[in-house]
């Protein structure tokens, strides 16, 4: 199939909002920590010292964007990165220590 003009604006456009909700330093930490293991919001919560309202909003404005995905594991959410773009991005950011 070949692309259209718009096709490449959505495309860019997309990329672009991941990078602007990536720009976020709390949310770059959440996206780091989840490349190495799936983790709950509670977990996410005591690893960055956060409350777990603040790193809900953050999860939620990454699964806005398509970057985070959950599982259910009983009556828990398990969040995973979900986009090789975002990690791409991530592991460039860390210097690839990721």
């Amino acid at each position: 199939m070949r692309k259209t003009a718009g096709m490449v604006k959505d495309n860019l456009e997309g990329r672009a909002e991941i990078l602007r909700v990536m720009g976020h330093p709390e949310r770059l930490e959440i996206l780091k920590i989840l490349m190495k293991k799936e983790m709950c919001i509670k977990e996410l919560s005591c690893r960055l010292g956060l409350t777990q309202p603040k790193v809900s909003q953050h999860i939620g404005v990454l699964k806005e964007v398509g970057v985070v995905r959950f599982r259910k594991k009983g009556t828990k959410n398990i969040y995973h990165v979900d986009s090789k773009f975002a990690e791409a991005i991530v592991k460039i950011v860390f210097g690839y220590e990721v």
